[in-house]
């Protein structure tokens, strides 16, 4: 599964990350930085567009460990 994360992406939320975890054996979080990425990745690439909230990142790193880490924490034996 391939998740562009951009400020105009589905809200992630605690279901999302439940969702994910059901769903998905890998997942491939693309980030985008200042201006975010050619379009043609969303359309051709991404499965899907992620945001964290109301809010605008200079980077799409922060919120890709947001995240790895929330989704992280819901598999056996993580923690």
């Amino acid at each position: 599964h391939v998740a562009l994360l951009a400020a105009r992406g589905k809200l992630f939320d605690q279901q999302m990350v439940r969702d994910y975890v059901a769903q998905y054996k890998s997942i491939t979080l693309i980030c985008g930085h200042y201006e975010g990425v050619d379009e043609r990745v969303a359309e051709h690439v991404a499965d899907e567009s992620l945001r964290l909230g109301n809010f605008v990142l200079s980077g799409g790193e922060p919120a890709a460990l947001t995240i790895l880490d929330a989704v992280a924490r819901r598999l056996p034996g993580f923690m």
